[in-house]
């Protein structure tokens, strides 16, 4: 299973731009600094209004899904199985290899271009 330079590079791009999406956008943005509405609701099921964690689950969920690294990771394997027309468990070690590339491609996109 070989993946084309461009189709890599489309691959990152789309999930940058997704994991962008969920994370920073104003329109369904889960982080706090996105000023949705779901991101204040993220923040209530994660924390009290003094900062300490709700629970243990209910923190790392919410964490989860407000950082760039962790969720675009998932993102980044969803955009690569899709791309590659592959289940996750059919990817093998090679697609494993081009997922968690793209995963940090996105990662550093959304890093440096936090604005």
């Amino acid at each position: 299973m070989q993946i084309e330079p461009l189709a890599f590079l489309i691959v990152c791009l789309a999930s940058f731009r997704i994991t962008r999406f969920l994370v920073r956008d104003s329109l369904m943005g889960f982080a706090p600094e996105s000023g949705s509405r779901l991101s204040v609701r993220v923040d209530r099921f994660g924390y009290h209004d003094d900062g300490t964690g709700r629970s243990w689950w209910r923190e790392y969920a919410a964490d989860l899904i407000t950082c760039v690294w962790c969720l675009g990771a998932y993102v980044s394997l969803g955009t690569t199985c899709a791309w590659l027309q592959v289940w996750p468990q059919d990817l093998g070690i090679e697609g494993w290899v081009v997922a968690w590339a793209v995963a940090g491609a996105q990662g550093y996109l959304n890093t440096r271009l936090n604005t």
